[in-house]
Order: structure tokens, then sequence, then C-alpha cells
């Protein structure tokens, strides 16, 4: 038995090969693959060299390449360069919003919100799918007045936590009124808040 295992070594080491394949190519050269239906979350554990090797205070992530949770994913594909000594890579399936549903954001990083204002102001972020876009921007931690409506999304959710509501819908022959809770006094005199171009569907 021995002498057969002997003869036919190359047979084992061949087969451990293509079962443990994802994990010698990680070894070997970084390798991650991410799923057709997932994004890669990244965490990178250190920095040895260059000027950016910590998060600021206050900040939880990273968009200079700092140690910690990372903004930029891995959109599904084929990425090479991603040691397992220095990156944790999670699979996170992407944020589906059914029809007939809204996904109110909650920003868990980003710049304050001033005092008084209840949410954070409208930045361009692709619908919150980039995360370092969104902190470049100046995009605020807390509760977001952008919203996305019924898809599928590629969201960072170290950064950005979704809940899924239910759209309103106003029944025929009824009309809805709003009171809102951040913004603007109303003028002096005036009873109602005035209707901006653009939002007329808040």
């Amino acid at each position: 038995m021995e002498a057969l295992i002997f003869k036919y070594w190359w047979v084992l080491v061949a087969l451990l090969c293509v079962v443990l394949y994802k994990y010698i190519l990680r070894f070997l050269f970084g390798m991650v693959i991410v799923p057709e239906d997932k994004i890669g979350l990244i965490t990178k554990k250190f920095v040895l060299f260059g000027a950016d090797k910590e998060l600021p205070d206050g900040r939880i992530i990273a968009i200079k390449g700092e140690a910690g949770f990372q903004g930029k994913t891995l959109a599904p594909g084929l990425y090479f360069g991603m040691w397992f000594w220095q990156y944790s890579v999670t699979m996170e399936q992407f944020t589906i919003i059914p029809e007939g549903k809204i996904g109110l954001i909650m920003a868990k990083d980003g710049s304050e919100i001033p005092t008084g204002n209840i949410l954070a102001k409208r930045v361009d972020s692709d619908n919150f799918q980039d995360a370092v876009k969104f902190l470049e921007n100046g995009g605020q931690r807390g509760r977001q007045a952008s919203y996305i409506t019924s898809g599928s999304y590629r969201i960072n959710t170290m950064l950005f936590q979704i809940s899924i509501t239910d759209m309103i819908r106003i029944q025929e022959s009824m009309v809805g009124i709003v009171t809102t809770l951040d913004g603007l006094p109303i003028e002096a005199n005036q009873i109602a808040g005035k209707l901006i171009e653009g939002h007329n569907n808040f």
C-alpha cells in the first residue's frame, strides 16, 4: 500500500490542487473571485509604508488606503494582489429593493450634520454605490435625504445601513399633505412651505 501511494504521489498532489486551488492561488497570487451576485467588502489589516497608515480620528472608513474598513469594494470578477495576510475580503449579497418599496439610508461615517438639521445633504455617490465618492464629496453621517428605489445595488454595508420600507401610495381622488421635519423655516405670514422645483415628489 505504501509503495502504491509513493508511486502515485503526483495523483494525490493533483487532486489536492483541484480541490484547494482557490486557497493555493490566494496564497501564491492573492487571487479573489467575487461571484456575479455579490460584492467584496475589504478590510485592510495593516499598512507598512506611506503617510496614510491610520484612519483620522472619528472616521471608520478608509478612502486613502489606510488600515481598516475600505470604502472601495470589489465588483463581480477576478482580482489579484489581495494577500490574505494583509486583506480580509467578505462576500456580501447585492442590496435588493423590491417593487413598491424604497430604501432609506443611514451613513455610519462622514462629516457632521449641521446643528439643527435632521437629514444629511444630498451628494453625488452613484446611488450610494460609491462610498469613496460619497465621503470625498462631503457626505454626512446620519440619516440621508436621498433614498433608493426598486432595483439591485452594490452598496458597501460597512458604511451604509439600508432600511426597506413601503412606498406611500395616494389613493384616487385623495391628496397627500406633507409635513417636513427638516429644512428652512417657513417665511413670515405663510402657513405652508413653498414648492421647490424638482422636489414635488418629495
